[in-house]
């Protein structure tokens, strides 16, 4: 019971693209990071399972509340989700839902192999669609419309 309590409060970082690269970090961490305001990238930080979605998705729609402007777009960086169980696609399919009434659409980024598996078989993966589930958070964002200036080909992945 602990361990569930203790692993339910996750934090969603905010990601911003990091200088001269198509990578993004943390902008606790990395105060030169960049953002742009129409695409939010958040990545909860830690797997996500029945204890911890749904606060997450609350996080996710705070954060999104939270902006001067509301974004056309969000990215979740799913880096740390080896496996996403029924609760949590159905958790991830009513924020989809939930930002979709607000004009706001939901892209999902860097799944790993046993959790694309798993969306692949939900309903999710179909709404999503191959629009909505890319490899890197630079080809989510790209994908949602970002404003973000252009790098070169050669740039740093």
């Amino acid at each position: 019971m602990l361990f569930i309590g203790a692993a339910g409060r996750r934090n969603v970082a905010l990601l911003g693209r990091l200088p001269g690269t198509r990578l993004y970090g943390d902008t606790a961490g990395h105060r030169d990071a960049t953002t742009d305001p129409a695409v939010l990238v958040l990545r909860p930080d830690g797997s996500l399972f029945f204890g911890n979605v749904d606060r997450v998705r609350l996080a996710v729609l705070e954060q999104t509340r939270g902006t001067p402007v509301a974004p056309r777009a969000v990215v979740l960086d799913l880096t740390a989700c080896f496996q996403l169980g029924v609760p949590v696609l159905d958790t991830l399919e009513e924020l989809r839902e939930e930002l979709g009434r607000q004009g706001v659409a939901l892209h999902l980024a860097r799944l790993r192999s046993p959790a694309a598996a798993e969306l692949a078989r939900h309903p999710l993966g179909d709404r999503l669609g191959a629009h909505g589930i890319h490899r890197t958070v630079d080809a989510a964002v790209s994908a949602a419309g970002s404003r973000m200036p252009e790098l070169p080909p050669d740039a740093a992945h």
